[in-house]
């Protein structure tokens, strides 16, 4: 997951991903769908710097595994 183009790498503990580079990356989610979990207050992890808004990389997959399902009737 960690080989995307405009990724923002500098010497913090994070990598950080756009809202574009996060959608791109998950099957299904756009960047209206990102916006509405921050909306919302669910979805990942994310961090508004200004007015940009990245997620750090580890977070996100650290939802992602949160998020993980043993059968269709578990409620996520």
């Amino acid at each position: 997951m960690a080989n995307t183009t405009n990724t923002m790498r500098t010497g913090l503990a994070h990598t950080f991903l756009s809202p574009d580079e996060v959608a791109a990356m998950l099957p299904g989610v756009t960047k209206g769908k990102l916006a509405m979990w921050r909306y919302e207050g669910k979805g990942p992890r994310y961090r508004k710097l200004g007015r940009t808004i990245v997620y750090a990389l580890d977070e996100l997959e650290e939802w992602i595994d949160a998020s993980t399902c043993d059968r269709t009737s578990e409620a996520v």
